[in-house]
């Protein structure tokens, strides 16, 4: 039921910022650390960072009941 609502929650901010979707899958799916993300993605480690924390907190409250 949680996966469902991360799944859900992921559709709506992808349609929002594909950026930050795209990052979110990278770091929660996939792994992958920031050295990693720096290169593929274009961005300092800091940006990603911060977008991150950004990600996560408007993940969290999209998934609230």
């Amino acid at each position: 039921e949680r996966l469902l609502a991360l799944d859900q929650a992921l559709d709506r901010r992808g349609t929002l910022d594909p950026a930050k979707r795209e990052l979110v899958e990278l770091r929660y799916f996939a792994g992958l650390e920031y050295t990693e993300l720096v290169p593929l993605l274009g961005r300092s480690e800091r940006t990603l960072k911060r977008e991150w924390a950004a990600a996560r907190a408007a993940l969290q409250v999209m998934m609230e009941p």
